[in-house]
């Protein structure tokens, strides 16, 4: 189903810009009622999402942001550096936040995509949340850079090749995201949509945990057919997959933010730290405390 569903996929680049945003002069992106992404090509920043959680981005970092949806995304760190230029393909929306080059900065290749399939509807209709990836995978980093590389050459055929390789970089992206962070409802709808209510019951009330029955009623099913075809679509039972969803919603909280543990066994629907942590360590081999400390030895993170 997801396979047949990027062969149909149609890609406009309505635009593409290189913003340079200094220390004290943010980056804020407007509704634009399509769906953009912003690569970290070199520096270190932070992102602040309409919830004001905040996400660490550094080089080889990408947000994917829903239509309609705004961000700011400042500097945090780094060396001044300057570039020689930053100016938009297409779009006047898009500006160099300051010009003073000896400022700290982080330089992000931001791009504005119409998506579609023949199939009709964009995968993007039910992406309500951004979607963050830590640092891409080297495939995906190449072909950013391919981009950058094309919009500072403009020349003959550069708007035919940002679109072939933006349909190179979404293809990969998917893949990346189906192996890595399948909590998001938006890509999991791709593969089962008949099951689109209850994943989002899933991953939009991790606090709680519904039951079977509850499930099934939202998707209009049969307990008996819900969990056949549930297994058939995803290769487990829900509960199993909810476990499975709750964990790796952890992780990234764990890793990306400075809650507490005990919060963090909040928000994933867990009555205590205890049990959290033993399933954690279940899981992923650590305790969460462990698993952190890991990822960021320098982070206190409890």
């Amino acid at each position: 189903m997801l396979e047949n569903t990027l062969k149909d996929l149609l890609i406009n680049v309505t635009s593409f810009a290189v913003c340079d945003i200094r220390r004290g002069w943010p980056l804020q992106t407007p509704q634009l009622g399509t769906v953009s992404l912003h690569y970290i090509l070199r520096g270190r920043g932070s992102m602040i999402d309409q919830d004001h959680n905040r996400t660490l981005l550094n080089a080889g970092s990408l947000v994917i942001c829903p239509p309609d949806y705004s961000l700011t995304i400042d500097e945090i760190a780094g060396e001044p550096f300057g570039i020689n230029q930053c100016t938009p393909a297409h779009s006047p929306h898009w500006i160099r936040t300051h010009t003073d080059t000896t400022l700290p900065g982080v330089v992000i290749l931001c791009g504005l995509l119409e998506v579609d399939s023949l199939t009709g509807g964009s995968p993007f209709d039910r992406l309500h949340v951004p979607i963050y990836l830590e640092n891409s995978n080297a495939d995906i980093r190449h072909l950013f850079h391919q981009l950058f590389q094309e919009l500072e050459l403009s020349t003959l055929g550069t708007t035919a090749m940002l679109e072939a390789l933006m349909k190179q970089c979404f293809i990969l992206l998917l893949r990346e995201l189906q192996a890595n962070t399948p909590e998001h409802p938006w890509l999991l709808t791709l593969e089962a949509p008949e099951l689109r209510n209850a994943i989002e019951a899933m991953t939009q009330n991790r606090m709680q945990r519904l039951n079977i029955d509850q499930l099934a009623e939202r998707c209009h099913m049969s307990r008996t057919v819900f969990i056949e075809r549930f297994k058939r679509a995803f290769g487990m039972p829900p509960q199993r997959f909810s476990t499975e969803l709750r964990l790796r919603y952890a992780a990234r909280l764990l890793n990306t933010t400075s809650l507490t543990i005990q919060r963090i066994a909040e928000r994933c629907g867990y009555l205590s730290r205890s049990q959290f942590s033993t399933a954690f360590k279940a899981k992923f081999g650590d305790d969460p405390d462990t698993y952190r400390k890991k990822l960021s030895p320098a982070k206190d993170g409890n």
